[in-house]
C-alpha cells in the first residue's frame, strides 16, 4: 500500500489521451494527439533506467533500460511497436539477465490499425488499455494490459453507419476468453422531417468471458455471460449544444440484472476556446448484479486464490441504486480532463472513481498525461490510497529540441505471483526516466 498527497496527485492528473470505442489510446477525441506525431511515420529510441517494486514480496528491482518505438503509418493503415530491453546485473527467473516478460508479443505489439475510432469503418489488434462497448453498461474502461506478466493481444471492428452498425471485440486472440459485440440501428434514420427521431438508436449487447478461472483454478470456472440492451433518443441539438437520453438493461445469467437511466450533454466549443461534455445516470441495480462488470481490473479479479470468479463473488449481493456523474472537457486543444464517479447505497466501499487528462504544449514543449482508477472508495482519504484497488498510468516528456526527448513514465498495474501458498495478483509499482531520440518521415 502506499500512500500520495492528494494535491500533487491532482496535479499529475491534469494531462492524459484517449479516444471513445476501440482504441489502445486512452479516452479523449483523437484531435488532442500531438499533431507532430500524426503527420506520418517516425521512430524513437533511447535509454534508461527502470525500477520495478512488487508490492509485500521483495525489494525493488532496477534495469537499464533499452527502447524502440517504431509508427508506421501509410494512408489509413498504422502499426505501433514498443520494444524495451531491460537488463539486470544478476539473472531474473528463467536464467536470463534481460527481462524476458518485456519480449513476448503483448507487450512487443502497441497497435496495428485500420482507419480512426470515429471514423465509419474502424480495426485494430494489440492492446486496449480503455476500451468501451456502448455507455458502458456492461463493459467499460477495460484494459488487456493490467497484469504485467500477461498482457494480451486483442483485436476490435467498428462499423457504422447512417442505419446503425456494430462493434465487436475480442480481449486474446490466442485463448478463447473474452468477446463481445454491440450491434446498434437507427429505424428512423429515413424520416427527412425530425432531425431528433432520425438519430433514435436502439442497441443489444452481449459479452462472454468463456474462461473467468484463466487456468489457475483446480475446477472448472463456469462462463460468464451477459446480455444487455440500450436506448438513445436526442432531446436538443442546436449550433451550441446536444443533449440525448438514453437507457440500458443487462442480465448476468444465472444472476440478477439491472438498469439505468441518464442524460449526457456536449456544449460545442465555446468561442473554439472549450468544449464540455457530461453525463447523469440514476442506477437501479437488482440482486447479485453489478454494473461496468468488465472493467479496468477485471483480468486481476476474473479469479481469486480461493478460485471464486467474480460471478461467484455476486451471490448475495443485496439490490440498490446509485448515482453516476461524469464531467469533461477541453480548452484550446491543449488541455482535457474527465472524471467520473459512482456509488451505492447499501453496499459497502462501493465508490468507483475514474479521472484521467492530458496536457500538450501549454508548459512549452511539455506533454503530460495521466489515467487514475480505484474502486472501493468509501471516504476522500482512499484516494491518496495505492493499492489493490487502484490503477496508475501517467507519462511526462520535454522535447528538448525537434529530435529530442527527455521523460519519465509511472505504472501502477499488477503481477502475478505464481507461489504455491499465494496464487494472487499484487500491486506493482514501475518507474521509468528515460531518453529519447526520434525521427519522423
Amino acid at each position: 500500500m502506499k500512500r500520495w498527497p492528494v494535491v500533487p496527485f491532482i496535479f499529475l492528473l491534469i494531462g492524459v489521451p484517449a479516444t471513445p470505442g476501440l482504441t489502445q489510446s486512452w479516452a479523449f477525441s483523437p484531435a488532442l494527439i500531438d499533431p507532430a506525431r500524426q503527420a506520418g511515420s517516425a521512430v524513437q529510441g533511447g535509454f534508461g533506467w527502470t525500477r520495478i517494486a512488487t508490492n509485500d514480496t521483495g525489494a525493488a528491482v532496477n534495469y537499464v533500460t533499452l527502447t524502440l518505438n517504431p509508427e508506421i503509418r501509410v494512408g489509413k493503415v498504422g502499426v505501433g511497436l514498443t520494444i524495451d530491453v531491460l537488463v539486470n546485473t544478476r539473472n531474473d527467473p528463467g536464467g536470463s539477465r534481460i527481462r524476458q516478460t518485456e519480449l513476448r508479443p503483448g507487450h512487443l505489439l502497441r497497435y496495428a490499425r485500420y482507419g480512426q475510432p470515429d471514423d465509419p469503418w474502424y480495426a485494430q489488434v494489440g492492446a486496449f488499455d480503455r476500451v468501451t462497448l456502448g455507455h458502458g453498461f456492461i463493459l467499460s474502461r477495460y484494459s488487456n494490459q493490467v497484469a504485467d506478466q500477461s498482457r494480451r493481444i486483442g483485436a476490435g471492428l467498428k462499423v457504422s453507419g447512417q442505419h446503425g452498425g456494430i462493434e465487436a471485440l475480442t480481449n486474446n486472440l490466442g485463448a478463447r476468453e473474452i468477446y463481445g459485440a454491440r450491434a446498434f440501428f437507427r429505424p428512423l434514420a429515413e424520416r427527412p422531417d425530425d432531425l431528433l427521431l432520425r438519430r433514435l438508436t436502439i442497441g443489444s449487447t452481449l459479452v462472454i468471458d468463456e474462461n473467468p478461472g484463466r487456468g489457475r483454478t483446480r475446477r472448472p470456472a463456469q462462463s460468464t455471460e451477459i446480455f444487455g440492451l440500450d436506448i438513445e433518443l436526442p432531446l436538443l441539438e442546436t449550433a451550441l449544444l446536444d443533449v440525448m437520453s438514453y437507457g440500458d438493461f443487462a442480465k448476468i445469467l444465472d444472476y440478477g440484472q439491472g438498469g439505468a437511466i441518464g442524460v449526457s450533454l456536449r456544449v460545442k466549443h465555446l468561442s473554439k476556446v472549450l468544449t464540455l461534455t457530461g453525463r447523469l445516470e440514476e442506477q437501479i441495480l437488482g440482486r447479485e448484479f453489478m454494473t461496468e462488470f468488465f472493467d479496468a481490473t477485471y483480468e486481476v479479479e476474473s479469479v481469486l486464490a480461493s478460485g471464486a470468479t467474480k460471478t461467484d463473488r455476486l451471490r448475495g449481493l443485496p439490490g440498490t441504486r446509485g448515482v453516476m456523474g461524469e464531467l469533461g472537457g477541453v480548452i484550446l486543444g491543449r488541455l482535457a480532463v474527465v472524471g467520473q464517479y459512482r456509488a451505492y447505497g447499501g453496499r459497502d466501499s462501493s465508490g468507483v472513481l475514474h479521472a484521467e487528462a492530458r496536457l500538450l504544449n501549454v508548459i512549452p514543449r511539455m506533454t503530460l498525461r495521466a489515467s487514475y482508477d480505484k474502486k472501493g472508495v468509501r471516504r476522500l482519504s482512499d484516494l491518496r490510497t495505492l493499492d489493490e484497488r487502484s490503477v496508475v498510468l501517467a507519462e511526462a516528456n520535454y522535447r528538448m529540441a525537434s529530435f529530442l526527448l527527455v521523460g519519465l513514465e509511472y505504472r501502477w498495474t499488477f503481477v502475478f505471483d505464481d507461489r504455491p501458498h499465494f496464487q494472487v495478483y499484487r500491486p506493482q509499482e514501475r518507474f521509468f526516466p528515460k531518453v529519447l531520440f526520434e525521427y519522423a518521415f
